[in-house]
């Protein structure tokens, strides 16, 4: 998985999985870091950013180009991997309206370049968030843990974490 800040203590429990996380790091700046760093190799990789994009540009055409060229740059230097970019977490000092039209944009890119799409919004509550309303707790790092397992194929499901 490969991200910004938000994936800090995301999946700490799953030793298979592999996290590439860089506080601050914006939609465009991250095909940089993909080409030039040796991350390895996986089944599938979860790119995961946005969120640092969404208060600060306005026109979200830009937002959704460097998504495109990000998404075109992880298929490229992971070839055999399976690509999965993951929506952009909602905020609380960003609408729904346009959280929503970001991730509406991001699912169109990725059936456009043939990949799967995954919106997180669906797994994390909003008490999964600090008094901010910007940085996950660490519940709400599991239950995005438990969605990138799931992406990954490792199984397991959002009822383990309820129970717990």
């Amino acid at each position: 998985m490969l991200g910004d800040s938000i994936i800090r203590n995301v999946g700490t429990e799953c030793s298979d999985m592999k996290f590439g996380c860089f506080p601050g790091i914006r939609t465009e700046r991250l095909p940089s870091v993909i080409e030039i760093r040796d991350l390895g190799s996986s089944d599938a990789v979860v790119v995961h950013v946005g969120t640092n994009n969404l208060k600060r540009n306005g026109n979200l055409s830009y937002v959704m180009g460097d998504v495109f060229d990000l998404v075109n740059t992880a298929k490229t230097k992971f070839s055999t991997s399976r690509i999965v970019p993951s929506g952009v977490l909602r905020r609380r000092d960003v609408s729904w309206r346009r959280n929503g039209a970001v991730n509406s944009r991001y699912e169109w890119i990725a059936k456009t370049i043939g990949v799967t799409f995954v919106d997180p919004n669906s797994w994390v509550d909003d008490w999964d968030f600090g008094r901010d309303g910007l940085r996950i707790k660490q519940i709400g790092a599991k239950h995005l843990g438990l969605l990138s397992s799931r992406v990954y194929g490792f199984g397991g499901g959002r009822q383990k974490i309820r129970s717990e």
